[in-house]
């Protein structure tokens, strides 16, 4: 017995509860609409400013012009630097709404890794801060400035029109590309998935259908805006129905905790390492924080305890299932299971097909693991290289995931694993292979090999297994090895010195065996960075 099939897409006029959606399904349609219906209402808030949909609306079509002005046109690719700023949205905006594309990276994203991304995308222009802009070798990309694109006489700056001639001749196509998300690949180098606007369309549709989230919500969003919860989730929502968006510039659970007091926040998301800190926060679930609902929990599975707790403290757990190229949630559990289920991602979306198949690729029994696959509008059909679009799913449609999961016999799934070797530390994708190349050359290490290791707040903690020559390294060395080379977040913060790695008859590495040399016991334990996370480092 399986999960019923979903029917056949609708046409794109989606009638969803009081709101009918656009014809117009490119990214950020829905904000043009808002802007002309309802252009007082704040969409967007941060830190002591607020925007409502028409000063937004008019801060995309300024950014949208002055890039057009430094010479980007449709189907250029636009590399961002993902930081959780509002001139940052306004960028992803303008660029999708030209019909360029968008390539956000995660804002501790290195110049070596950055290279990565512009070999594989030639991007016509690099957007970020100063700082981070003179470090970098640019080559024949533009290198514009956040004050580049959002300063200048703000009167010089009109509705970009749709005609021949004029930087946007036409809206985009549906089948155009919209971003390119870039994840973490088992081969050691970063994948990017083409998510086009129909994507990012019918995720939003699918959100819409499972979340509750009207015109009169405030939802926060304390993650960096590279992440696809925030490409194609919670926000977008949020903005369709006409709500509001509290933005916070990081996460810090004190700041969390005053942001929903000081404005209501009726809604959150938070990968399960949020959500750990938060339930270990004294203020967090008294009468300041009464107003925040739910919280939607993605990027990672989150821990039955952490659920429980925050239920006792009045904030249910919304968890969900989703990746980079599903451009985000496909599933989403009921706020009156949250308590039954704790660690359930409900049922799938209307418009995506789930399945759990077995090791020979056929349709799992109720209750049996298997692997998660995927089809449907909202997911990515390719991945973007330099060589061309290489597919992204099977010739039948289907997105094999590689994560471990099962349903229960009313469809709910529960994810118990992944069979990709891929690290989730913090809800952020962290590639062994990657840390494995960069630390090769670290001395004193013969053999290296990297995975995670089971942490109650982080999920997983990126660990290090050498094999050493004298003198062994230290954390510190590899701290000292991997700045500028790596983002922090993939830095190892467990170090665990062994004679020999576990190896098959040929050869090869068994990281499954791993986990087995990270025990702590009394008389030889491996060295742990204990130290609270610096803000940067934190998700």
């Amino acid at each position: 017995m399986g999960l019923p099939r979903a029917p056949e897409p609708p046409s794109p006029l989606e009638e969803i509860g009081t709101t009918t959606l656009s014809e117009n399904s490119w990214f950020g349609a829905r904000l043009v609409v808002n802007a002309a219906e309802a252009g007082s209402r704040v969409a967007l808030v941060f830190e002591d400013r607020s925007w409502t949909y028409a000063e937004l609306d008019l801060a995309i079509r300024r950014t949208l012009a002055r890039l057009a002005d430094r010479g980007v046109r449709r189907g250029d690719r636009v590399v961002m630097r993902g930081e959780a700023r509002p001139e940052a949205l306004v960028t992803m905006f303008a660029v999708t709404r030209m019909g360029a594309v968008l390539v956000p990276v995660h804002p501790q994203m290195t110049g070596r890794e950055l290279v990565v991304i512009r070999e594989e995308t030639a991007p016509r222009a690099v957007v970020a801060d100063p700082g981070f802009l003179e470090g970098l070798s640019l080559g024949t990309s533009l290198g514009l400035t956040w004050d580049e694109l959002n300063s200048g006489d703000p009167e010089s700056y009109e509705q970009p029109s749709y005609e021949a001639g004029s930087p946007v001749a036409e809206p985009p196509a549906g089948s155009d590309a919209a971003i390119i998300a870039f994840t973490s690949g088992t081969s050691g180098r970063p994948k990017g998935a083409v998510l086009t606007h129909d994507n990012l369309y019918w995720s939003m549709v699918n959100g819409m259908a499972r979340l509750p989230v009207d015109e009169d919500d405030t939802v926060l969003v304390a993650t960096p805006l590279a992440h696809v919860a925030v490409l194609g989730g919670l926000p977008q929502y949020t903005w369709a129905r006409g709500g509001t968006v509290v933005l916070a510039p990081r996460f810090e659970p004190d700041l969390f905790v005053d942001l929903v007091r000081d404005h209501g926040a009726t809604a959150a998301f938070a990968v399960p390492a949020m959500l750990s800190l938060l339930a270990r926060h004294p203020r967090f679930g008294t009468p300041g924080t009464h107003s925040l609902r739910w919280v939607l929990a993605g990027g990672a599975p989150a821990l039955s305890s952490t659920t429980t707790g925050l239920l006792d403290r009045g904030v249910k757990v919304v968890n969900s299932y989703g990746l980079t190229e599903s451009s985000a949630g496909v599933t989403y559990a009921a706020l009156d299971e949250v308590a039954d289920r704790p660690t359930s991602a409900g049922r799938p979306v209307p418009h995506v097909e789930l399945l759990v198949v077995d090791e020979k690729g056929e349709e799992a029994p109720v209750d049996h693991v298997g692997e998660i696959r995927l089809r449907g509008p909202s997911v990515a059909a390719s991945y973007w290289t330099r060589d061309g679009l290489r597919p992204a799913t099977d010739p039948e449609g289907w997105f094999h995931s590689g994560d471990r999961g099962r349903c229960d016999a009313q469809g709910r799934l529960d994810v118990v694993g992944r069979a990709k070797e891929l690290i989730i530390t913090g809800g952020e994708n962290v590639d062994p292979a990657e840390v494995e190349n960069a630390l090769a050359d670290l001395p004193g290490v013969l053999e290296i090999a990297v995975g995670g290791c089971p942490d109650p707040v982080w999920g997983e903690l990126v660990t290090a297994f050498v094999v050493a020559s004298a003198p062994e390294p230290v954390l510190d060395d590899i701290r000292e090895h991997l700045e500028g080379r790596l983002a922090r977040h993939k830095w190892p913060r467990r170090l665990r010195v062994v004679p020999a790695l576990p190896r098959g008859a040929t050869g090869k590495l068994q990281r499954r065996a791993l986990t087995e040399l990270a025990g702590d016991r009394p008389a030889d334990r491996p060295q742990v960075d204990h130290t609270t996370p610096k803000p940067e480092e934190r998700p």
